[in-house]
C-alpha cells in the first residue's frame, strides 16, 4: 500500500500533458509530418515504419510490420515504467511474472492495430503509420493478472495432486521402511518449499493495485485511458 501511495503522490507531482501531432500536416518537401516526427497522442500510441524492397506490395508489408513492431517496443516501455514503481522492490518470480503480464498485455492490445497512413516517397520507399488506442491497457493487465494468479493457484493444487500420487507409490513399493520415510520427508519438505514459493509470489499481484498504478502512471505522462 506505501508503494501504491507513493505512485499517486508522484502522478500529481509529475503530471504533464501530451501534445497532440496533426498526422495530416506536412513537410516543406510535401511529405507526411509523421516520416520525421512520430506523432504524439493522449490516448493513441503511433508507431512509424519503412521500407524498400523488389515491389510496392512487399515493401507496404515490410513497413506495416516494421510501424508494428516500433510500436510494440513503445507500448513495452511504457508499460514497464507504469508497472516499474509499484513493482520496484519485487524479486525473483513475481519480477518475472510482472515482465509476462507486460509482454501478454501488449500482445492483446496489437489485435487491434490500425493503419492509418501509408506514403510512397520519389525513391520507391514505402512508409507506414500504425496506431492502437491505448484506453484498454489497464484493464488488459488486470485480466492478465487476475489469470495469472488463478494459474499458481492451480499449480499448487497439481502439486499437491502429485505429492499424494508419491505417496501412494511410495506406500505400494517394497522399499525398506527407513528408506521409504526419508523419500516421504523430502516429497514433503519439497511440497512446503514450492507452496511458500507460490504464495509469496501471489502475495506480491495485486491485480486492482496495479491495475491504479498504471493509470495513473499513465495520467502522470500526459495519457488518458478513459
Amino acid at each position: 500500500m506505501k508503494k501504491f501511495l507513493v505512485l499517486i503522490i508522484a502522478s500529481f507531482l509529475l503530471a504533464s500533458c501530451v501534445t497532440e501531432t496533426d498526422i495530416t500536416a506536412v513537410n516543406d518537401d510535401g511529405s507526411p509530418i509523421w516520416t520525421t516526427e512520430v506523432p504524439q497522442s493522449g490516448k493513441v500510441v503511433y508507431g512509424v515504419g519503412s521500407a524498400k524492397l523488389s515491389n510496392e506490395a512487399n515493401s507496404r508489408n515490410a513497413a506495416d510490420a516494421n510501424a508494428r513492431a516500433e510500436m510494440s517496443r513503445k507500448l513495452e516501455v511504457l508499460m514497464n515504467d507504469a508497472v516499474a514503481t509499484y513493482a520496484n522492490d519485487a524479486e525473483g518470480q513475481a519480477l518475472a511474472a510482472y515482465e509476462q503480464l507486460t509482454v501478454q498485455t501488449v500482445g492483446i492490445t496489437l489485435r487491434n492495430v490500425k493503419v492509418e497512413q501509408r506514403w510512397t516517397a520519389p525513391d520507391g520507399t514505402v512508409w507506414s503509420l500504425v496506431s492502437v488506442k491505448i484506453k484498454d491497457l489497464d484493464d488488459i493487465y488486470a485480466l492478465e493478472a487476475n489469470d495469472y494468479k488463478n494459474k499458481l493457484e492451480k499449480d499448487k493444487t497439481e502439486l499437491a495432486n502429485k505429492y499424494m500420487a508419491l505417496l501412494a507409490q511410495i506406500a505400494q513399493s517394497a522399499l525398506p521402511e527407513e528408506q521409504a520415510e526419508e523419500l516421504k520427508d523430502a516429497a514433503e519438505e519439497y511440497l512446503k518449499i514450492e507452496n511458500s514459493r507460490i504464495d509469496e509470489e501471489n502475495s506480491q499481484i495485486n491485480p486492482d493495485e496495479l491495475q491504479a498504478a498504471i493509470r495513473e502512471f499513465f495520467a502522470s505522462s500526459g495519457y488518458d485511458l478513459d
